[in-house]
């Protein structure tokens, strides 16, 4: 098949209205090797940099503080603790409830909360990845560009996000919820019924965790645009199930629910400005997704593609005025991007600067420039694993590093005050939420009570080895750690 003729399809493909699953398969037809070449590099560095979270979720080294956080919240699920408790202690639950409960009941089973929720991150990499391709299928693009769009997706958030990939925190499991979500929204626009389902499976995502907001705003801005009976449906059946669920969690969890969940924050304008460098990690993706929208504006699929990611991206602004908030502000964008490169590579042989040019040559450039991207950071601890020994000494240091400090604490009598996973794997009850402790004193709320409760001797401070950490730096020199002989 000549590259006029294949243009020609695709023009007739992507000019229709609704795109189903069972259109043509365009990705049948054959594509030169450079371009299966570069397909399969990046399907490699997708694997290939999965490796290293799957392989860092079965090690006993905390990765970020949340872990533990969640940890506590997930025994208090299972009745260990108040699941929201009074505002008089110095810990405080501002998530959604769902996800204590699904990772307090995988932890029952598993064993452990802190593996169960590692887990359930690394399966919703995939599961979302794997809504991501079906999304683009749903969209008109071709099996290829629907692979390429969920490889793109794990590569992406391994390499740049990988603090979060297999973390025990529900954000990537709500993603998951929601990704499933718009993706039942997208069959629904292409049958044009059954829009109700979609957004009740959105609403239940909020409720494992509540900063989702880019898919559900799309829906609900495509359905206004286009379906307004439908939008009006929807609206009352998701503020319908919305009050539901608050009054069932008011029910179940008193006022304290409220207190917790509206605990104070501090927001900053100037912070969220300066995200803007943290665009860099989708940049390529991103530009690529703009000159696809440009280009192909009269396609509704871009439309609406190109709508989510213009929300995404005003959301991830929006959640980086907040303290504590970093790069999950940035997950609903990285969807989005993903959905959009997988149109991208689709219609790329359409733009018309690209016109003069075969088809498989504009699909292979944009590949190139995906691939390089992605393999310009530093870090690769994947190849490190594989043939650095010094590295595989550093993990087994720092393994014996949180054993050394869990005993440590674990022979601490009383509260304690030190990393939350050391203090969980010691058996010691949650005293101090640091963060949110933190939050609350600069709002005025119980300025002095940490200081207070070490001058009484009910909180000691315990000085850990900080090698028990992932993202403390790294002392190789050192074989052992002398904590300061004050401390507790």
């Amino acid at each position: 098949m000549g590259y006029n003729q294949v243009n020609g399809i695709l023009l007739n493909e992507v000019l229709k209205e609704h795109c189903t699953l069972d259109q043509p398969d365009r990705s049948k037809i054959h594509n030169p090797p450079y371009l299966r070449l570069l397909q399969w590099l990046l399907y490699a560095i997708a694997i290939l940099a999965f490796t290293w979270p799957v392989y860092r979720a079965f090690l006993n080294i905390e990765i970020t503080d949340n872990e533990a956080w969640n940890a506590y919240f997930a025994d208090a699920a299972m009745g260990k603790m108040p699941l929201y408790p009074s505002t008089a202690q110095l810990i405080t639950n501002n998530y959604p409830p769902l996800s204590f409960y699904i990772v307090g009941s995988a932890g029952r089973l598993i064993g452990d909360p802190v593996l169960a929720g590692r887990l359930l991150s690394l399966i919703s990499v995939i599961a979302i990845a794997t809504a991501i391709a079906l999304s683009v299928r749903r969209l008109g693009g071709t099996q290829s560009a629907a692979v390429i769009s969920g490889a793109f997706y794990i590569a992406m958030m391994s390499r740049f996000f990988r603090s979060y990939v297999g973390l025990n925190e529900p954000q990537l499991l709500s993603h998951a919820i929601m990704a499933f979500g718009f993706l039942a929204f997208l069959g629904a626009r292409s049958r044009d019924r059954g829009y109700v389902m979609p957004i009740l499976v959105m609403a239940f995502a909020g409720f494992v965790k509540h900063n989702i907001i880019a898919m559900p705003l799309t829906a609900f801005a495509w359905l206004a645009m286009n379906r307004r009976r439908e939008a009006l449906k929807c609206l009352c059946v998701a503020a319908a199930v919305i009050v539901i669920g608050i009054a069932i969690c008011y029910v179940s969890f008193g006022r304290d629910f409220f207190l917790n969940i509206l605990a104070p924050r501090h927001y900053s304008l100037k912070k969220a400005i300066r995200s803007y460098k943290d665009l860099q990690w989708v940049s390529v993706g991103l530009v690529a997704c703009v000159c696809n929208g440009c280009a192909r504006w009269h396609d509704r699929s871009v439309r609406l593609c190109t709508g989510l990611i213009a929300i995404a991206l005003a959301e991830f602004f929006l959640e980086r005025t907040g303290a504590g908030v970093w790069t999950n502000a940035q997950f609903d964008l990285v969807i989005a991007v993903a959905i959009g490169l997988g149109l991208a590579y689709t219609q790329v042989p359409l733009w018309p600067l690209a016109r003069r040019f075969p088809p498989a040559v504009t699909q292979a450039v944009l590949l190139l420039v995906v691939c390089a991207r992605l393999l310009v950071p530093k870090e690769l601890e994947p190849f490190q694993l594989l043939v650095d020994r010094r590295f595989k000494n550093e993990i087994a240091i720092r393994e014996q590093a949180m054993a050394d400090s869990v005993e440590r604490v674990r022979k601490t009598p009383g509260d304690v005050l030190c990393p939350e996973l050391i203090s969980y794997r010691a058996g010691k009850p949650f005293a101090v939420d640091k963060f949110n402790a933190k939050q609350r004193m600069s709002a005025g709320a119980f300025r002095d009570a940490v200081t207070a409760r070490v001058a009484a001797g009910t909180l000691t401070i315990v000085k850990t080895d900080p090698r028990a950490q992932w993202t403390k730096p790294f002392q190789p020199k050192r074989d052992t750690y002398h904590p300061n002989p004050k401390s507790g």
